[in-house]
């Protein structure tokens, strides 16, 4: 296996201003950045420590970040912010499932040679993805979130006798971050409108994780908000600490954790004060085009 790059903040920022016109963005506060570095170190101070101007990886550079991630999981525990309905978990958007389903249903319908044994639902929160559009496909599936509220409410949620719970459903109790899937063991991972927490160190290294998750045959979905003016990188919400990301930012980003985008596809018929919503397909790419593409994003 090809030895995996590591790449700091300053250099993500300095690809990413080759392939876009500005890198500026905003947050809910209308404060503004002058690029994801500006960003990241405005959110976590240990990136401003001249001792971690050399760090690379997730572990090194957010050793300290964990209340980035606290404070997301502070949002989602609350009964206030988030009840345990459709609503609760998309924010008073819950009508939005039928077609969400339908979507999702027509993108995996176009990958051909998929199985459907084992999936992962990622951010799953209280199991609406997998209630409605994964577990009616795959025979078993792993629900991941970081929760604890909202995953206790998943089974009664998705209907799962007590006794079958074992047998259809796993539950993992655990943030992206720290979460480490079982070599090939799913036939998709899918990560729907959960990307925005992890900042960009931790985002590589989670889809490389995910990537030696897949069976051979398997596929990662992400299906998220996404900006699409190039005039603007990313906006961050203040509210549940997290971060859309312009479709350019993201497409760098699966590059540099080794992936393959197989299929882009664009949400129909959402409402228009909303995001865009895109799905990615990715594979990761062979050992000997990931080191190529390494050598592509040297900085």
């Amino acid at each position: 296996m090809a030895e995996e790059k590591e790449y700091t903040l300053a250099d993500i920022e300095k690809l990413l201003k080759k392939r876009m016109k500005r890198i500026d963005g905003s947050d809910t506060d209308n404060k503004e950045y002058s690029g994801i570095t500006a960003l990241w170190k405005y959110i976590f101070p240990e990136f401003r420590k001249p001792s971690n101007k050399k760090a690379k990886t997730s572990h090194d550079a957010s050793a300290n970040c964990g209340e980035w991630y606290s404070k997301a999981n502070e949002y989602w525990e609350s009964e206030e912010n988030c009840p345990i309905t459709d609503d609760g978990v998309l924010g008073g958007y819950g009508a939005l499932t039928e077609m969400d389903v339908r979507d999702s249903n027509r993108l995996l319908d176009s990958i051909p040679g998929l199985t459907f044994d084992v999936a992962c639902d990622c951010g799953a929160g209280i199991g609406r993805v997998t209630k409605n559009f994964l577990l009616p496909r795959y025979a078993r599936v792993d629900l991941v979130e970081q929760s604890r509220r909202l995953l206790n409410a998943a089974p009664r949620y998705i209907g799962v006798p007590d006794e079958q719970v074992p047998e259809k459903l796993g539950l993992f109790e655990v943030g992206m971050q720290d979460f480490v899937p079982e070599p090939k063991k799913y036939d998709v991972i899918w990560i729907q409108w959960v990307i925005g927490h992890l900042h960009d160190l931790d985002f590589i290294q989670f889809f490389r994780r995910c990537g030696r998750g897949l069976k051979d045959n398997g596929v990662i979905v992400l299906k998220d908000n996404c900006i699409m003016v190039e005039t603007h990188a990313f906006n961050l919400d203040l509210n549940d600490n997290s971060v859309c990301r312009n479709i350019i930012y993201f497409r760098l980003l699966f590059e540099l954790a080794g992936m393959e985008i197989v299929r882009e596809q664009l949400q129909t018929d959402f409402p228009e004060e909303l995001y865009p919503v895109m799905m990615f397909v990715l594979r990761p790419l062979p050992a000997r085009i990931t080191a190529a593409s390494a050598a592509d994003t040297s900085v």
